[in-house]
């Protein structure tokens, strides 16, 4: 069966073809579908393969896409942790996601509001759940030096980029490649869009893949 995924920063499935129907869910950029039916005026039936289980219903065809069969034995095995996350985001408010929280524990900062940036955090919490050594640090570049530099991209690689903060030029963004499009790389990670979603940075901010030693 082909995989395909939402491109959409929020799509709603809804119960039937149409955006008269009901919606029954709102799924994240990045998120893995089965199409089961389809397309019927332009919407599919799909199961959404979400952390709390699968939802199903339909979508509009124009905001998913597919994604290219990648082997279960070429990923590495923090990837598939880092998948199961997509759709933790951040609390609105003066709450905080406790699943963030935790993600913040695999660093040495230990932070604990989901409005502290949490990039580094999440890949460190993905390594150490693969039982990985990361980084035990926060920021983003502390991954420009971790285990050994890629000449090329492999699928799950940590990937280090270099952000336009001014007055703040040690910022960046850390992330899981997937795969690189034209000039944009596509990326699993934390923090974007103040969720664990899939998004894409210009290639051109990259600071270099890394993998484990």
């Amino acid at each position: 069966m082909t995989s395909y995924r939402t491109t959409a920063s929020i799509l709603r499935l809804r119960i039937g073809p149409g955006t008269d129907q009901a919606i029954i869910g709102r799924l994240p950029q990045g998120t893995l579908l089965d199409v089961l039916q389809g397309p019927v005026r332009g919407w599919v039936r799909a199961r959404a393969n979400l952390r709390d289980g699968n939802l199903t219903g339909w979508v509009s065809a124009d905001h998913i896409e597919t994604v290219a069969a990648i082997s279960q034995l070429d990923e590495p095995r923090w990837l598939p942790i880092a998948r199961n996350e997509i759709g933790v985001r951040e609390f609105a408010g003066p709450q905080h996601n406790p699943r963030i929280v935790e993600y913040h524990r695999a660093t040495s900062l230990r932070a604990s509001a989901d409005e502290t940036a949490w990039c580094s955090s999440f890949v460190n919490w993905c390594m150490l759940k693969a039982n990985i050594v990361g980084t035990d640090h926060a920021g983003a570049r502390s991954w420009a030096n971790w285990g050994v530099p890629l000449a090329a991209p492999r699928v799950g690689c940590v990937a280090v980029f270099k952000r336009h903060v001014p007055g703040n030029p040690g910022v960046g963004h850390v992330a899981f490649f997937l795969e690189r499009i034209g000039g944009r790389i596509h990326l699993l990670g934390g923090n974007q869009r103040n969720s664990v979603s899939i998004t894409n940075l210009p290639a051109a901010d990259l600071i270099g893949y890394r993998w484990k030693a």
